[in-house]
């Protein structure tokens, strides 16, 4: 069974990327505490682009991948960052090299 990894591209409101990494760096360090499942999670910032983040998130299986959607730490993460976002394109993927 490969591993799945999240790419997440996201765009900011103008001005919020500091508010909004400044959440996601909590946010990764519970996670990759709390979730054994959790290989990767990284915070990437495009230089080409002020307001853009891209998230990129491995995880051992598919019950890793559920357990992290459903944690309250991450509804609270989706609330908290909601209203700094103004775009979200997420893309599931396995990794090819297992």
């Amino acid at each position: 069974m490969s591993a799945i990894v999240l790419l997440v591209d996201l765009k900011l409101h103008p001005g919020k990327r500091d508010e909004y990494l400044t959440r996601a760096r909590r946010h990764r360090e519970t996670v990759l505490a709390r979730e054994p499942g959790c290989k990767a999670f990284e915070i990437i910032l495009p230089d080409d682009e002020a307001d853009a983040v891209v998230l990129y998130e491995v995880y051992e299986d598919e019950a890793a991948f559920e357990h992290h959607g459903n944690t309250e730490y991450m509804k609270s993460y989706r609330d908290d960052t909601g209203p700094m976002t103004a775009g979200r394109e997420r893309r599931m993927c396995r990794l090819g090299s297992e």
